[in-house]
């Protein structure tokens, strides 16, 4: 093996670890108590992570189409954890908020996330979770700019 990819492999191998870890700490919410599929965390977390999102939006960020956005919201919106509602500028669009439910569990998420940054990161020199940060994003960056070619 090319040492790029023994390096690869290290790097997947420990982020796997570092989220069973955190589980096991319960420190991740694995959303267990409503029981999401993992396209539904998925969507759910890039909801949470983004303001206004359309099921165009949706669809676009995960390549699927919007037939399973739209059925992947149905789940999230049968549990409370969405609501959809139609977009005034565009009235074939709908816009997507977060119901009762899924407030409590973007509540929960952040402050999950706020304790991994206190008890993690914030133990970690800035200028090397900057270097980690543009590393990744300059892989990112070549991902994506070849993902258009």
């Amino acid at each position: 093996m090319h040492e790029p990819q023994l390096i690869f492999q290290e790097i997947v191998d420990m982020m796997k670890r570092i989220e069973r870890k955190l589980i096991e700490q319960q420190q991740i919410p694995t959303f267990d108590s409503i029981s999401l599929t993992k396209r539904q965390e998925s969507i759910l977390m890039y909801i949470f992570s983004n303001e206004n999102v359309t099921m165009s939006d949706i669809a676009s960020y995960f390549d699927i189409s919007r037939s399973a956005v739209s059925q992947t919201l149905n789940k999230l919106e049968e549990q409370d954890i969405i609501v959809r509602s139609i977009n005034q500028e565009n009235r074939r669009e709908l816009d997507l908020s977060l119901g009762e439910n899924g407030e409590k569990l973007h509540q929960e998420y952040k402050k999950v996330e706020e304790m991994i940054v206190q008890n993690y990161f914030s133990k970690i020199e800035t200028e090397d979770l900057r270097q980690i940060r543009d590393t990744i994003r300059k892989l990112q960056g070549m991902i994506v700019e070849e993902e258009h070619q």
